[in-house]
């Protein structure tokens, strides 16, 4: 195999280096296949989590009713018979749970152990990013997650006051829009207890002040509206669309059709969950729930070791299970040997090392103490895609993958850092786009074989979806543009302000001189480690930040519910009527041509006319796989079951 040139043996050796430092910490023999997480795991959590890094390990360890074609990454046989029973209308699925589906304990997987984990998803508290996915298609979930909601956000406020806090405008809101505000009501000034449907702002102000002075009583109204409130969870439950008829059978009644169920039910927010898991349960013994309302569980419940109540440690349904978990620096994983998968399985052990340089874990794939890199995501990256694309390096494979990079804006701030944003307005976002050379960034700057992208969906992934032309470079419209906005040649433009993490550098700075070139704009990058970075994008401190998305099913609602108001994933705080209008339409279009085309039209928005992104490409990602390694497909998905490898050492 010919070694490339940006390694010689002095990185060779620090990897031989590293790898005994870790050798030796450990006291362990090498698993029988070992890969690199560079970040290692943010949570292993079903319910919150959104990194592909967790999903790899979720859904080796995990198994859904379905589970993913380790070529195709098209549904197939998990913890259900496949396929499903399915209605004439599309709306009911029955999924029968295999008689030899086991838990990593011997416990059988039955249907209630899926409802305790869809559940946890639509719990506030508990539920994350990804609750949409079951009140856009369970029947019922949208009514229960909003009344639980509403009750949590009350309860909050209740409880405040009955601690003598003061509550601000915001909390007050929460209070009026739940039915106990009919019972305060009455002791409150009815002109300050005017709220209009758009939330008057003064007018919560005025209701806060009323109630932080109020001598009700608040231990007695808080406690009662607690009582009523846990009372009636399950009732309000059972209109949801989950049903354990027997232990094994398990029904599913949607809203509306939905052409990619089966492929959602492969998705780590649809995994089940072992009903040890409410040993660890946060809140009153007797509610389950926390003062607030909240479903809340001790964060160390997908820890492998018991921890307190008698916990035994993670249980997992998976081919493999987690039997040692060192905090950055490695996952185990070992066969399951209750999985019916556990005498075909060729890797008994599975070592998941961080390596948080990536070049740091290439020299170790080099020194042939890793089997598989996932990623490559390095300056030199360029280097190993012309080593891959010329057969130098067989070893080294290029996925064309179902995803995304692009630049976000910031729509939703009006200030950032004491600066006016220029992107609140649509033509300055437009204009931005426009004046970027999107080729010369694939094809001058990285050169690693990545597609441009012009629009946020991959054009050809999906079958029937008739993409949109998105936009095109054009530096007079983009000036004409910013001249509209008030910004001739730049002049009155703020200071851009560019985040990114390390791996952008080139991207970004190549991206300042466009802007600074065409648009006469100021540019400041700002670059950021990855947990800064997340922290600083989620709390909107930025006006261009980087992004990006891989697409979780094979539907254009994958990428476009990202852009919904509200939506978890919104990081650019978006927000458009008309765009929401016809994702909504598109939900309850049976007809499918009718409705790729609704989808279509959502996507022209956003790509075409408001621009909260700039689509830069579709990533080609290259992994590393060791000649010995058979089993480890790429695919546009970058999932990688390893129930599938063998190692030949």
């Amino acid at each position: 195999m010919t070694a490339f040139h940006p390694f010689t043996w002095v990185a060779s050796a620090l990897a031989v280096v590293v790898t005994y430092a870790y050798l030796n910490s450990t006291k362990e023999a090498p698993a029988d296949f070992r890969y690199v997480n560079s970040s290692g795991i943010h949570t292993l959590d079903p319910a919150r989590m959104s990194w592909t890094q967790d999903f790899r390990v979720a859904l080796n360890i995990w198994e859904g009713l379905t589970t993913s074609d380790p070529r195709t990454t098209k549904p197939q046989a998990g913890a259900a018979i496949f396929p499903p029973l399915v209605s004439a209308d599309q709306l009911t699925y029955i999924f029968t749970i295999r008689e030899d589906a086991r838990w990593s304990n011997g416990d059988p997987v039955l249907a209630g152990d899926f409802i305790r984990g869809w559940r946890r998803c639509m719990e506030p508290g508990t539920g994350t990013d990804y609750t949409f996915l079951f009140t856009d298609n369970l029947a019922g979930a949208a009514d229960y997650v909003s009344w639980r909601r509403k009750a949590a956000g009350a309860l909050t406020t209740l409880d405040r006051l009955r601690q003598g806090w003061e509550i601000d405008a915001q909390a007050a809101q929460s209070l009026a829009h739940h039915p106990v505000f009919e019972v305060i009501k009455p002791s409150l000034s009815l002109r300050s207890t005017i709220i209009d449907q758009h939330d008057n702002h003064s007018a919560s102000l005025g209701l806060a002040r009323q109630l932080n002075t109020s001598n009700l009583n608040w231990q007695a109204l808080y406690q009662q509206t607690f009582d009523q409130h846990v009372a009636q969870m399950d009732q309000r439950f059972s209109n949801v669309g989950l049903e354990a008829t027997d232990d094994k059978t398990l029904l599913v009644r949607l809203l509306r059709p939905c052409p990619y169920f089966l492929d959602l039910t492969s998705f780590p927010s649809f995994l089940p969950c072992h009903p040890s898991v409410e040993l660890l349960r946060e809140g009153d013994v007797d509610s389950g729930l926390t003062r607030e309302g909240l479903v809340v569980y001790d964060p160390q419940w997908t820890k492998p070791r018991g921890i307190r109540n008698g916990y035994p440690g993670l249980i997992t349904n998976g081919p493999y299970f987690v039997s040692d978990w060192k905090f950055k620096q490695r996952l185990r994983m070992s066969a399951n040997p209750f999985h019916r998968m556990f005498d075909t399985l060729n890797v008994r052990t599975i070592d998941m090392l961080v390596y948080e340089n990536t070049s740091v874990a290439i020299m170790a794939y080099e020194a042939g103490e890793v089997d598989f890199l996932p990623g490559m995501d390095v300056p030199y990256d360029h280097e190993l895609a012309r080593l891959s694309q010329t057969g130098q390096r067989r070893d080294f494979l290029m996925c064309d993958t179902f995803s995304t990079y692009f630049m976000s804006f910031n729509c939703k701030d009006e200030r950032i850092e004491d600066r006016p944003n220029p992107f609140i307005d649509a033509r300055v976002r437009k204009a931005f786009a426009l004046a970027v050379d999107k080729e010369a960034i694939v094809h001058a700057v990285l050169q690693r074989g990545d597609r441009v992208a012009t629009t946020f969906i991959p054009p050809g992934a999906l079958t029937g979806y008739p993409s949109p032309v998105g936009s095109q470079m054009d530096i007079a419209a983009a000036k004409q543009l910013l001249i509209e906005a008030g910004y001739p040649q730049g002049q009155g433009l703020p200071t851009v302000t560019l985040l990114y993490v390390p791996s952008d550098e080139r991207v970004c700075q190549a991206l300042a001189g466009m802007w600074e070139t065409h648009l006469g704009a100021r540019v400041e990058l700002r670059c950021q480690e990855t947990k800064s970075f997340a922290e600083s994008k989620a709390n909107h401190r930025f006006m261009i930040a980087r992004g990006n998305w891989y697409g979780d099913y094979y539907d254009p609602t994958t990428f476009l519910d990202c852009f919904n108001t509200g939506n978890g994933n919104n990081d650019s705080g978006y927000s458009n009527t008309a765009y929401d209008a016809l994702l909504h339409r598109a939900r309850v279009t049976t007809d499918i041509a009718q409705r790729l085309e609704l989808l279509a039209q959502a996507e022209r928005i956003i790509v075409e006319d408001d621009l909260p992104i700039i689509p830069l490409l579709h990533y080609a990602s290259p992994i590393a796989v060791k000649p010995n390694v058979s089993g480890i497909f790429p695919n546009p998905r970058l999932r990688f079951p390893f129930r599938y490898v063998s190692v030949a050492r």
